[in-house]
C-alpha cells in the first residue's frame, strides 16, 4: 500500500510556519521548494507573529534561551558559534527581530547583531574615541533600503554634552545639533532600558521642572531627540517602578509596579501600533496582586519582561540583599493573584544579563568588515 500522500502546499506551509525556527533551519534541507520559502519574507513574518517570546539568557561563560511553557522553563545552552558574545560584561537588547549586544569600548569588540537561531553574528567594530557611550542603534525607514545608524553620545563634565551619529555602512562618524538642552542624554536616560521599533528608539526619561515621568524617542530618519509620550499614571512614591519592553511586536507596555501595597503590579498597553500618526492611547491591560511579587525596586540586576496570554514573565534576580543569601536569577510567572517563581541558576557564574526576544528566522541586515 501506497502511504506517500502530497498535502495541499496551504497546509504544508501553515504546518510549517507553527514550527520553532530551531526545527526550521534543520528543514532548509528537505527540499528546494522549503529552502526557498523559508527566505520569504511573508513566511518569515507569518512564523514571527505565531512564536511566543522567549528570554536570551547570557552569562561570563554560556548563553542560553529560556522557552516557558505550562508554569515550566526549557533551558537550552545555544551554539558555541555564539560564543564570542559573552566573553566580556556586555549588555542584551531587542533591536527589531534581531539581538543587539553591547560592550565596553575597552573591550576592544564594540556591538554585535544577532540571531541566535539562524546563528548569524556580525560583529560592528566603531573606528571612534572609546571616550563614546553608544546609546542605540536605528535606522534611517524613509528609504527602501534601511540606512543604519548607531547614536552615539560625549560627556566631558562640566562640558555640553556631544550627540554624534555613526554610519554603519561608510563607518562615518558625525556630530548632530543638539540646540536647547546640554544633557539630551540624562544619567536617568542612560539607566532606562531603551528599546528599537520602526528604526527608532525608545525610553522612560524624566522632565526635572514638571516632575513628570516621560517616553523619549529619537528619530533616526530626521536624526532629532523629541518626547513621545506621558505616562499614563503617576509614579508618586520613590520606590515604585516603572519598566518599558515590547508589546505584540509592534507598540509599547509600560509596567508600574506600586511599592505600597504588596508590590502590586500593573501592567499598561499602547491601543494602537507604534508608528500610527495618531495621538498615543493607553490601556491598563490586567493588575496583577500575588503576595509574593518581587520588588523591583532597587534590583542589583536588570529587569526584562514580555506578556503574552494575559500573563507575565519576568526575569530578574531574587531580590536578595543578605549577604548570606546568594543573588540568582530567577523566573516569575505572574497572572491575577497567583505568582510562581522558579531559579534559573546557582549565581556561582556571578554576572548575568538577559533579554526578551522572540524567535524568529530574520537574517542579519548587514556586516561591517574590520
Amino acid at each position: 500500500m501506497d502511504l506517500h500522500v502530497m498535502l495541499p502546499w496551504e497546509l504544508e506551509e501553515e504546518i510549517l510556519s507553527r514550527l520553532p525556527p530551531k526545527s526550521l533551519v534543520r528543514c532548509r534541507a528537505v527540499s528546494k521548494r522549503w529552502n526557498s520559502l523559508f527566505n520569504d519574507k511573508s513566511f518569515i513574518n507569518k512564523h514571527l507573529c505565531l512564536s511566543r517570546p522567549q528570554f536570551i539568557f547570557m552569562t561570563k561563560s554560556k548563553i542560553y534561551s529560556i522557552d516557558i511553557i505550562d508554569q515550566s522553563i526549557d533551558l537550552r545552552e545555544l551554539h558555541s558559534s555564539c560564543r564570542d558574545l559573552n566573553s566580556e560584561y556586555g549588555n542584551i537588547n531587542t533591536w527589531d527581530d534581531l539581538l543587539f549586544c553591547e560592550y565596553p569600548f575597552d573591550s576592544k569588540k564594540g556591538i554585535a547583531l544577532w540571531n541566535p537561531w539562524l546563528r548569524h553574528v556580525n560583529w560592528i567594530k566603531l573606528s571612534v574615541d572609546r571616550d563614546f557611550e553608544v546609546f542605540g542603534l536605528g535606522y534611517d525607514n524613509s528609504r527602501p533600503q534601511k540606512v543604519h545608524k548607531i547614536l552615539l553620545y560625549l560627556s566631558y563634565f562640566p562640558q555640553p554634552q556631544k550627540i554624534a551619529i555613526y554610519e554603519c555602512a561608510s563607518q562615518a562618524l558625525r556630530f548632530i545639533d543638539t540646540p536647547g538642552d546640554n544633557m539630551h542624554i540624562s544619567e536617568i536616560d542612560k539607566r532606562s532600558h531603551v528599546l528599537s521599533l520602526s528604526g527608532n528608539l525608545y525610553w522612560i526619561s524624566y522632565n526635572y521642572l514638571t516632575g513628570e515621568y516621560f517616553i523619549r524617542s529619537f528619530d533616526f530618519t530626521r536624526e532629532i531627540f523629541k518626547p513621545f509620550c506621558l505616562f499614563p499614571f503617576q509614579v508618586k512614591h520613590i520606590k515604585n517602578e516603572a519598566l518599558l519592553a515590547v508589546w505584540k511586536g509592534d507598540r509599547l507596555s509600560l509596567l508600574k509596579q506600586c511599592y505600597l501595597p504588596r508590590n502590586e503590579i500593573e501592567i499598561w498597553v499602547m491601543e494602537n501600533k507604534i508608528d500610527v500618526k495618531e495621538e498615543v492611547v493607553w490601556i491598563n491591560l490586567m493588575t496583577l496582586t500575588a503576595s509574593n511579587l518581587p520588588n523591583l525596586s532597587g534590583m542589583i540586576y536588570r529587569v526584562s519582561y514580555f506578556i503574552y496570554d494575559k500573563t507575565l514573565f519576568m526575569c530578574c534576580d531574587n531580590g536578595s540583599r543578605d549577604p548570606y543569601v546568594p543573588c540568582i536569577p530567577c523566573i516569575y510567572i505572574a497572572k491575577g493573584d497567583m505568582c510562581n517563581m522558579i531559579p534559573i541558576g546557582s549565581g556561582q557564574d556571578g554576572w548575568f544579563t538577559h533579554s526578551a526576544y522572540v524567535p524568529n528566522l530574520n537574517s542579519v541586515p548587514f556586516t561591517i568588515s574590520d
